[in-house]
């Protein structure tokens, strides 16, 4: 396998965490990290009965082999298209269209799967530069001094309605259906696919995520996970459970990429503090003399080779504190939104992790002011599973039924 290709400046650290959530049997997300060859996706299916397991995971495969055949010269590089996009950018678009053509393929050949799709988010990072592709509702963020920005617009009726008719009132809009994508892969034999390239800078994070994440937690939750650790797997485990406390509505996944000096060692693994409560119910940090007290629980491995965290409790939260303005805590102190989750032992590493004791889960702290009061409209619904219809589709996006009008 060849190098990736990078100049002397910045190198990428990543690390994924995907979970079922509360609320849904089987995950459906899939996630891939490969350093070596600069490429790091997030997939999101859809079409019940395990076929958007299958269409995110075949995603994934398909752009992870893409590049291991383009690197190591088994398949030629994409040849220049007419709008003039750069050798790498290409190389992302040419990925993801290849992973449509797979998941059309087998879509269109096994009636099991007919009807699967799946959105994707693909970072590729070569030269200095990230080389964004997307298709449907999943992220990419980047979080750069202390700030947030959205890389990626989401291919969904909302947005599409809006850039129709951009003088749209937020009645109007209560009246869309929500959670429908215009935009996902195996749809269709060919695929749009939205292409940005930004340069990197040493101390960069570039979050990638489902709607699972991004629908339950806001830019400030966000931001506060990156004040209080640098570490990707770490910052992958407590966005995870925020999501998970505010709900876990649908399949988690974050994938985050920390960019590094090329030229520096690496940088000791960040151990996150401890905290305790003191006489007056106030979070502190725990003094040097508290080694004697009760370790965190070890994660043990499961007999079917499983791993999950044993139940620790949230951790009480400080009693007559609001936040009341946006000012920053020092590095590694925690931020009041993650107080909760300031004593928990780190999850396993592995893709499916409990990060959180839902017996005695609290609801997350998330400002109301932030968001709008839900309202209640009368939508179109599956009659095999319930779930809502919109009547561009053909089948419901969520078990895969035909839609019969």
């Amino acid at each position: 396998m060849g190098e990736m290709r990078t100049s002397g400046c910045t190198r990428p650290a990543a690390a994924a965490v995907t979970d079922v959530g509360r609320q849904r049997k089987h995950n459906e997300d899939h996630v891939l990290v490969r350093p070596e060859l600069g490429l790091f996706v997030v997939a999101d299916g859809m079409g019940g009965h395990n076929a958007g397991n299958v269409a995110s995971a075949l995603a994934a495969t398909s752009l992870d082999n893409f590049f291991e055949a383009t690197q190591t010269g088994d398949l030629p590089g994409p040849a220049p298209d007419e709008v003039g996009l750069d050798p790498e950018a290409r190389r992302i678009v040419a990925g993801i269209r290849k992973a449509n053509h797979d998941v059309h393929v087998i879509s269109n050949t096994f009636s099991q799967h007919q009807g699967m799709g799946s959105t994707v988010v693909a970072a590729y990072v070569a030269q200095d530069h990230i080389h964004i592709g997307h298709v449907g509702d999943s992220r990419c963020y980047r979080i750069r001094d202390g700030s947030i920005e959205q890389l990626t617009k989401d291919h969904s009726l909302i947005n599409d309605a809006l850039a129709l008719k951009p003088d749209l009132t937020p009645e109007e809009l209560a009246r869309l259906p929500k959670n429908i994508i215009t935009r996902a892969l195996g749809m269709k034999d060919a695929v749009k696919v939205d292409i940005r390239t930004e340069p990197v800078q040493p101390g960069d994070f570039f979050l990638l995520c489902s709607d699972g994440l991004s629908g339950m937690i806001n830019d400030e939750q966000i931001l506060d996970v990156f004040e209080f650790t640098r570490e990707p797997q770490e910052a992958c485990e407590l966005l995870i459970a925020m999501a998970n406390e505010a709900g876990g509505t649908d399949n988690i996944s974050a994938l985050i990429i920390r960019i590094d000096d090329q030229n520096e060692e690496p940088a000791p693994e960040h151990k996150a503090p401890t905290y305790q409560l003191d006489e007056l119910g106030m979070l502190v940090p725990a003094s040097a003399g508290a080694a004697d007290r009760e370790a965190p629980a070890e994660i043990d491995e499961e007999e079917d080779g499983s791993l999950e965290a044993e139940d620790i409790p949230s951790a009480p939260p400080t009693p007559g504190q609001e936040r009341e303005d946006t000012h920053r805590a020092p590095w590694g102190s925690p931020p009041s939104s993650l107080a909760q989750y300031a004593d928990r032992p780190p999850a396993s590493a592995g893709r499916y992790v409990a990060v959180s004791n839902r017996a005695d889960a609290t609801p997350s702290s998330r400002d109301s002011s932030r968001r709008r009061k839900p309202v209640e409209v009368r939508v179109a619904r599956c009659v095999n599973c319930g779930y809502e219809l919109f009547i561009g589709n053909n089948f419901c996006v969520e078990c895969g039924a035909p839609i019969k009008l």
